[in-house]
């Protein structure tokens, strides 16, 4: 079956696992930003990453108005904690379409200014709240530093799975 993956990148680790997985599977690889929608037709299988802000897949909707993806993987900083991939599913609508969630990290030296702010805010608000979550400790511990906590092995069950469909 003709694949290719088309991925939204901010900060370069989705780019990196996207690249890595059409390597691994020997098919195209596009960012959403040059994808051409009559090539798009080429395919019969499209296999979507995208960076996690918020709990939403960046890109996903803007893919869904020109494809169905046949798989999704997510990129966030966070551990793959159960309840950021259940958020992660319910938030992008994605009960039927399989989600494989890969952690990256975090490059705040190629954030705007304005993000930053946001993050820093975030940070600071999260850091008083008493009742915080996993992921609200990982939060306070990690933004505003820069770190890589990708690892090509994560990739193993998504190429496992294209594979065997």
């Amino acid at each position: 079956m003709k694949t290719i993956v088309v991925y939204s990148s901010n900060t370069g680790f989705t780019e990196q696992y996207a690249f890595e997985l059409s390597e691994r599977l020997g098919c195209s690889c596009v960012s959403l930003k040059k994808l051409d929608e009559t090539e798009l037709r080429a395919y019969e299988r499209v296999v979507f990453g995208g960076w996690v802000m918020g709990g939403m897949i960046m890109g996903l909707d803007k893919l869904r108005g020109v494809a169905t993806p046949a798989a999704v993987f997510a990129v966030g900083c966070t551990p793959p904690f159960e309840e950021v991939i259940a958020d992660i599913r319910k938030q992008n609508n994605l009960a039927e379409t399989p989600l494989f969630y890969l952690e990256g990290g975090f490059r705040f030296d190629k954030l705007g200014l304005p993000q930053r702010m946001i993050l820093k805010a975030v940070k600071k608000s999260t850091a008083k709240k008493n009742d915080r979550t996993r992921q609200g400790d990982f939060m306070v511990e990690m933004l505003g530093t820069s770190f890589d906590h990708s690892d090509k092995a994560q990739l193993e069950p998504l190429v496992e799975y294209v594979e065997a469909s």
